[in-house]
This record gives C-alpha cells, structure tokens and sequence, in this order.
C-alpha cells in the first residue's frame, strides 16, 4: 500500500488504546496476533491453518523447555559434584559474568542487529494504520512480546543455574542480588530500545555517534566488572572468586539506573503513534543528498544490507575495544607465544577480517557498483584527481579500521605492538580494487557487483606476498608490508583513474 500520506491524515491515526473496550482491545489484538501467525506461516511454507501451527508451537515449545530443562541442569549439576566442588565461590562469580555477558549481547543485539527494525521497518504499518489498529498494539506485538521471549530464556537460565549452586552464605545472597540487578537493568535497556526504534522512522544505518559512544560505554563497563571480579594470581592463570564488599552497593547503583531507564521508556511508550514513523518516513525521502561524494559512498553503504553487517561488526570491534580498557584488572594476558609468533599470527588474523569486510563494502560502494557515479562526477566538474582520491579515502578508511582494531586489540591483551596489521587492511582492500577493475565483474540487476572468480583469484593473488612475513622477522616484515600498502594504494588510484576516464557513454556505444 502506497497511499501518500499528510499531517491531518497521520494525526488522526489511532496510537494508544485510552478509548477502546475491552471487548474491542482484544479483537483489535487478535487480529495483529492472527496476522503475525500468517506471516509465519506463510515464509515457511507450511500447509497449516493458524490454529494447527499455534498448537504445534505449544507443544514444541514445552517439549523443547523440559528438554532444555533437564540437559541444563543435569550439566550444572555434574560441575557442582566434579571438577567445581571445592569452588563454589568461584563457580557463582563465573555464573554471574556469564549473566552480564548474555544481558549485555542482548543489549547489543536490540541496538545493532535487525530487530530494531521489527516494529518500524515492518511493510505492514500503513495496512495496520488503514484498518485502525493502535499503533502501540502494534509494537507489543511485534517489539514487546519476542523480547519478552528473549529475556525470559535468559531469567530461566539464571534461576536454574543459582538453584542448582544454591548455598545459605552472605557471598550467595550477594551474587543473587547482583544478578537480579543485572537481569533487571538490561530489560529495562532492551524495552527502551524497542520504545525507541518504534517510534523512530526505520534506518538501516547504525554506525552513529551516539551508537559508538554506547557500544564503548557498554564495553567499558562490562570490562570493568569483570576486572572488578577477576584476579590473576599467576604468569598465566586468571581466577576468580573474590566477590568485593561494594557489590550489594553496585547492585542498588544498577536497580536505580533501571528505574531511570524505565521512566524514559514511560516517555516513550506515552508518544507512540503512527505519526512520528509514517509521516517522518515520508518527510526523509525528500530530504537532500547533497554533499561530498565521500559522504555519499559512506551513507550509501551504511544504509544499505551490506551496510548493516559491516555496521555491526564495527560496533562490535567498538565494544571490544571498551571492554579491554576497562579490564585492567586481568590484563595483559600472558601467552605461549613469543611476540615475533604473535605478530605473525596477529597478520593472518587481519588479513581474515580483512576480507570478511573487503567483500561485502565493494560489493556496495565498489568500482563495479558506482562507476557511473564517479563518472557523474568527474563530468560535472570534478577533477579526476579528485574523484579519485574521494574514493581510496572512502576505501582506505573503511580497510585501515580493520588494523587498527586489531593493533589496538593486541596491545591491550597482551602488551605487544603489531604495526604491520594497520597495513595489512589497506593491502587487502587495495587487492580487492585492483582486482575488481582488472576483472571486471557484472553488474547485478540491483546495481551492485556481481560474484566473480577471477575477483577473487586476483585479491588472493596480490594479498599473497603478506605471507612473506612468516618467512621474515617482524621489523623487516612491517617494513614489507608499509612499502607494499603504498604500492598498491598507488596503483588502485592507477586503476580508479583509468577506469574512469575510459568508461564509454551509453549513448556513444
């Protein structure tokens, strides 16, 4: 449904539910429920009617609890009587970072992965919107109760595990309410989030400030509980088992920063309404993409499916990268490893993840992909010098992040500078231009590269000689790799600039 949409149209539009019965709420809910029941079935292709498909997920869902049930906890109890006997202190702290770092991976997932686009990005909103179903039903239905789900495999999980290793201490009691604050603050975190997605227009694009500045802050503070909680008595051991006097006060610090979050999502809940998403939606549309053409290769990958992966996995780095600051307590790491190993290592691990993000940010913003927007570009005024150095500041951008994260990875876990990995990612995506326009890959129908063999055989081809370093000791191997990324930036620009001038116009072919 395409309707176009106004102010007085969108505002009339029903949001809450003050005005509807009883009577009327539910078959108002009935229908979201009985809907999101068909679009189950239907991309799953089952010859079911609803009524047979919820009765299938009843029983399979209770099965599939009991199941879990007695495997979990079956597991926990032979820890409890074997190798964790004589350390049930220890066993209660490892519990509860366990619990923090599945709230906080569920934090994450509601802020970056897809499900903030479950109730706003749906196609549906305006067929909800012309049957007059409340906007918030709407949001229950489709943003409250999967995360309610969610959270209550997590709830379950934490009440098995602290009856199994149930013990009347103060250190038990302890850990209890720091769990329970914990479980408590990140529901509080993830409905926000669902409130706060809901009634926002959907965005693909989630490397933002505010999103980065989140992801450190929760990397920091998960970080900093577990140096808080971790203590490493040995060159290579890390334990923990020291619960200190100030948790009951950290706890009430959490159970306060949830009533905070929880009142900010009252606010949210309060100003839902199909206003603020179907209308600005519309509005965004026609808003200008003026600007540089670096800016719009990145907003253009960023807003795209490729972008979102490489979005994530940004954010994700960004959270790492917070969580090793904050966890002073356990680091350096030692490891068996001497620091020429380690750096080799470190240089096939960047070259891995290199490629991992290589692929999908050309396979958008590529050669391939935007050739025809460089050349608008350069026919419009630019210079080709321009256009191109626009472009590699776009790729050697995105290239370089990948070494830096790794760089500053293994300085905060082990102590150990590897300079080379900031190379290695602008030797992988400069392989990976090279390549493209050496090989020429189709265009696919939705405008973006085509996968190719050749592509790919010729980036291996030119990431090869980054092995030499295994061969080399690590000084003379970062030098390799220093003179090797210019070489390759240079000849990328090469490439870009040729490829440019030489494209024919269609109308002259």
């Amino acid at each position: 449904m395409s309707a176009k949409l106004n102010a007085a149209d969108v505002g009339s539009l029903p949001g809450g539910t003050s005005g509807l019965t009883a009577s009327e709420w539910f078959a108002d809910y009935r229908t979201l429920r009985d809907f999101r029941v068909f679009e189950i079935v239907n991309a799953l292709r089952l010859s079911l009617t609803l009524d047979s498909f919820r009765v299938l997920v009843a029983f399979g869902s209770i099965a599939l609890v009991v199941v879990g049930s007695l495997a979990f906890v079956s597991a926990m109890s032979v820890l409890r009587d074997g190798p964790f006997r004589d350390d049930s202190a220890g066993v209660l702290v490892w519990g509860l970072l366990a619990i923090l770092y599945s709230t906080a991976a569920m934090v994450f997932s509601e802020i970056v992965s897809s499900r903030r686009l479950a109730v706003s990005g749906t196609p549906h909103l305006e067929l909800f919107r012309s049957l007059e179903l409340p906007f918030r039903q709407v949001v229950v239905r489709y943003g409250a109760i999967p995360l309610f789900r969610r959270m209550a495999v997590l709830y379950y999980a934490a009440a098995l595990f602290l009856t199994v290793f149930f013990e009347p201490t103060a250190n038990y009691s302890n850990i209890v309410a720091a769990a329970v604050s914990v479980l408590t603050l990140s529901s509080a975190a993830c409905l926000y989030s669902v409130l706060h997605f809901a009634s926002a227009p959907a965005r693909r694009m989630s490397v933002r400030w505010p999103a980065c500045g989140l992801m450190l802050l929760l990397g920091l503070v998960l970080g900093t509980v577990t140096g808080v909680l971790g203590s490493r008595p040995g060159p290579s051991a890390i334990s923990v088992g020291i619960v200190p006097d100030y948790l009951p006060l950290m706890s009430l610090l959490a159970c306060a920063a949830a009533g905070l979050v929880l009142l900010g999502s009252i606010r949210k809940w309060r100003a839902l309404g199909y206003r603020r998403v179907l209308l600005a939606a519309q509005l965004s549309k026609h808003r200008s993409q003026s600007g540089t053409l670096t800016r719009f290769l990145l907003l253009d990958l960023l807003g795209s499916k490729q972008g979102s992966v490489v979005g994530s996995i940004i954010l994700a780095w960004i959270a790492v990268v917070g969580f090793l600051l904050g966890a002073g307590g356990v680091l350096p790491l030692a490891t068996s490893l001497n620091s020429q190993d380690l750096q080799r290592s470190l240089v096939g691990m960047t070259v891995l993840l290199s490629l991992g993000i290589t692929e999908p940010m050309l396979h958008r913003i590529g050669p391939t992909a935007k050739l025809y927007h460089f050349r608008f570009a350069w026919e419009n005024g630019s210079s080709a010098g321009s256009v191109v150095a626009s472009v590699i500041r776009v790729y050697l951008l995105l290239g370089g992040i990948i070494g830096v994260f790794i760089f500053c990875c293994a300085f905060l876990m082990f102590g150990v500078p590897a300079p080379g990995t900031v190379f290695v990612g602008i030797v992988v995506t400069a392989s990976g231009i090279i390549a493209e326009t050496l090989s020429r890959p189709p265009v696919s129908t939705d405008g973006t590269k085509s996968n190719d063999v050749m592509d790919a055989l010729f980036t291996l081809l030119l990431v090869s000689p980054c092995s030499l370093i295994l061969v080399l000791s690590p000084e003379y191997g970062t030098l390799l790799l220093l003179g090797y990324s210019i070489l390759l930036t240079l000849g990328a620009a090469a490439c870009l600039r040729t490829h440019l001038l030489k494209l024919r116009s269609s109308s002259t072919a």
